[in-house]
């Protein structure tokens, strides 16, 4: 989905221009390859090592006995993330100076999609925001630095043009697993800068309902598309951009959901060992579908604009392909929800009341 080179951050797009999935077998061959690489902003809980000891004091007193939950609710509603002071410096101030802007920043972990049930830990809550990442960049973005791995001229010149990417490690701090990157200022945002929120999964109803209350325009994803595969199969009807009510087995026959019973242990065993890869493509699909069909759309908005004859003479002539690959997300979705059902009807089929008499 997306990549770094050279510090600067790209959209990978090749798989739009590849041959449109035809046969379902495709979508494994397609999914399998594809990784789900973004920035997500978790926020943070009191209650998380970041917030203890000397990193107490780096947290606004107007949030500080905030819970993440209500943190996240006033950032969704204000579009507003306040920028702490952090990193190298932050703990040798004078006992009466405030924090320089210089080190104050909003922070995001670059990371692929089975990484970021561990950022949800260190930060001991499930609450976080992906941003489209050309918004990101144009608020000048960078990656921490580490003076461990500067030489003296390298240092100066950081604290003389971005002191607020300066931090260390040692044997008992070492965060370099984060791949940390951050903005050196408040950020204010809109909707469309937003791809889609992340909430719990036994609060997405609820924050589906705040968002419509508050009249707050965000896609909303349970958080069980990173954590849990299985989990999100189980959610991934409910979700309200879908809003599925029955599923088509065996490309024919409909049924409700509520007909399947909750897994038994030796039931769940048998459905991941036939499904468990399709479980995780469908998670790459719901996460790529949310991000790039409207990262793509404005792409086609541009293209749109140009002579048909300069596109028939560039790679832009393959713009259908474009389009109906952006789209490819949300049918992959489908399909696998229809393969993972009629696999789940056979796994559950002694368990299941069909509805007919004997």
């Amino acid at each position: 989905m997306l990549k770094v080179d050279a510090g600067k951050i790209f959209f990978v797009e090749n798989h739009l221009f590849d041959p449109v999935i035809k046969e379902f077998d495709g979508i494994l061959e397609r999914y399998n390859k594809y990784e789900v690489e973004l920035f997500i902003h978790i926020v943070s809980d009191p209650s998380c090592r970041y917030e203890k000891g000397v990193g107490a004091n780096r947290i606004l007193s107007k949030i500080s006995g905030m819970s993440a939950k209500v943190r996240f609710k006033s950032i969704l509603k204000n579009k507003k993330i306040n920028s702490n002071p952090k990193g190298f410096y932050a703990n040798k101030l004078k006992n009466d100076k405030q924090p320089p802007d210089e080190i104050r920043s909003v922070s995001f972990a670059h990371c692929k999609r089975d990484e970021v049930e561990k950022h949800f830990a260190a930060r001991n809550s499930e609450y976080g925001f992906v941003f489209f990442h050309d918004f990101l960049q144009g608020l000048g973005m960078l990656p921490v630095r580490y003076i461990n791995e500067e030489d003296e001229d390298s240092i100066r010149r950081l604290v003389f043009n971005e002191a607020y990417l300066l931090e260390a490690y040692g044997n008992s701090y070492d965060m370099r697993w984060e791949n940390e990157w951050r903005v050196n200022r408040d950020l204010v945002f809109n909707f469309e800068d937003v791809a889609f929120v992340v909430v719990p999964d036994d609060e997405y109803t609820e924050f589906i309902e705040f968002t419509y209350t508050e009249e707050l325009d965000y896609f909303v994803l349970p958080s069980s598309v990173f954590k849990s595969p299985l989990e999100f199969f189980l959610k991934a009807h409910t979700l309200e951009h879908h809003a599925w009510h029955q599923i088509r087995l065996y490309g024919e026959w409909k049924v409700d959901f509520e007909m399947f019973p909750p897994f038994t242990l030796e039931e769940q065993t048998e459905f991941i060992e036939r499904c468990g890869e399709h479980l995780t493509c469908l998670s790459k699909a719901e996460i790529q579908d949310v991000y790039e069909r409207r990262f793509v759309s404005r792409f086609m908005s541009f293209t749109s604009s140009l002579e048909d004859r300069f596109l028939e003479k560039t790679s832009f002539k393959s713009l259908k392909t474009v389009s109906k690959n952006a789209k490819e997300p949300h049918q992959t979705h489908r399909d696998i929800m229809m393969h993972c059902y009629t696999e789940r009807l056979d796994v559950q089929r002694a368990n299941i009341d069909f509805g007919f008499e004997s």
